[in-house]
């Protein structure tokens, strides 16, 4: 144990020589998740409100009278009325127009004999700020017209209400945010923890290697498994670091950044609780052990750095896939997906953070993600133990 501690020690004071590493696994993981947060949201704000001051250029053809004053009561609509049918979808292309709707030419015949009516809308699908301006509109007149027929018919309201619907929730507030963005938390987590171990990883065995030291380390009278062992560790605690960073970036930024809404901040803080936070931790702490181990496995024969980068970073994609599926609705966890790596993490976080994890199911995760971690740092043994490949 005191030779694990000595290499733990060495390779720590090694990679907290370099103020590179300081910054890219302590300071910004911790700024991450509040810069992320507060700028996201600042964005959006601004993007919205820039959307809204647009002007929308709108082409109208047979628009009945009401309909065009309900179009130019918007001062930012600017409207062309044509007089005949135009090859519309051109002058879109062409942004002569943004829109434009065609109304029948017997259109208010067909209103007053109380026929349904059809509308055409040339529209661009990708231009929301427009589509959604235009769908304002028509439910607006869609209303007016629906009101002047109850009134025509001289029909009540109710009489054209079969029923109304009441929904009462029975989940809890806690429940609907943490289902809803559970499978983000892990994904920031994971993709910052596979940062940090992979940096490591690639500068304790190919970083040696080019700097002429691995030969010493291996002289040491330690065996050769400790000294993996130890630079596994220092590997997983460079990645399980700044995701515990990020968790409270998280945790500092709901509470200092405005213009978030108290019970959204209220569910957080419940969802964040010490026993949710030590759940996802525990999960966290072998998964990363599961990381170094697999890299320093995949980089062990790489003699330069830019080499063990084109081996392990392709390997990204094995991570990113099961945590945007645990990220789809519909995808839970149950026994046929609590032993998919990555995935299980994902739908596990999903409901602690949502209160109704069973722990049996995450039992099971935090078995299988042992035995994961366990052969990951089996396999990369086998690899530091060939002479052949670590020191050429």
């Amino acid at each position: 144990m005191r030779d694990l501690f000595i290499i733990i020690k060495k390779e720590l004071s090694e990679l907290l020589r370099d103020k590179k590493t300081i910054i890219n696994s302590i300071v910004l993981p911790t700024l991450l998740v509040p810069i992320i947060m507060f700028g996201g949201m600042k964005v959006m704000e601004m993007i919205e409100e820039k959307e809204q001051q647009k002007s929308v250029k709108i082409g109208l053809l047979n628009a009945p009278e009401d309909f065009t004053t309900l179009v130019n009561s918007d001062t930012l609509n600017k409207v062309t009325t044509y007089a005949e049918a135009k090859d519309f979808k051109a002058l879109i292309d062409d942004n002569t127009i943004q829109t434009a709707i065609v109304f029948p030419a017997d259109w208010s015949t067909q209103m007053d004999s109380l026929a349904t009516g059809e509308i055409q809308i040339y529209r661009n699908g990708s231009k929301d700020n427009v589509n959604g301006r235009v769908n304002r509109m028509l439910t607006a007149y869609d209303a007016s017209l629906k009101d002047q027929r109850i009134s025509k018919l001289q029909i009540s309201v109710q009489k054209l209400t079969p029923f109304n619907k009441n929904y009462i929730e029975i989940g809890e507030q806690k429940e609907l945010i943490g289902k809803r963005i559970g499978g983000f938390i892990p994904y920031l987590f994971i993709l910052t923890m596979w940062g940090g171990c992979l940096l490591a990883a690639i500068d304790l065995v190919t970083g040696e290697k080019e700097r002429k030291t691995i030969e010493t380390t291996l002289s040491l009278p330690i065996s050769k498994f400790k000294v993996l062992l130890g630079k596994a560790i220092v590997a997983s605690m460079l990645g399980f670091i700044p995701a515990v960073l990020n968790l409270v970036g998280l945790i500092v930024g709901l509470k200092v950044i405005d213009g978030i809404p108290d019970s959204f901040k209220l569910a957080i803080n419940e969802m964040l609780n010490l026993q949710s936070v030590t759940l996802i931790l525990l999960l966290l702490i072998p998964f990363a052990l599961f990381l170094s181990g697999f890299i320093i496995a995949l980089v062990a024969g790489a003699t330069s750095f830019k080499e063990a980068q084109s081996k392990a970073t392709p390997i990204i994609m094995l991570i990113i896939i099961p945590l945007v599926m645990a990220m789809l609705p519909g995808i839970e966890l149950t026994w046929a997906t609590v032993f998919v790596p990555v995935l299980n993490i994902g739908l596990g976080v999903k409901e602690i953070m949502a209160g109704t994890i069973d722990m049996a199911q995450y039992a099971a995760i935090l078995i299988s993600l042992i035995a994961f971690a366990v052969g990951a740092i089996y396999f990369s043994y086998k690899k530091f133990s060939d002479e052949n490949a670590i020191l050429k």
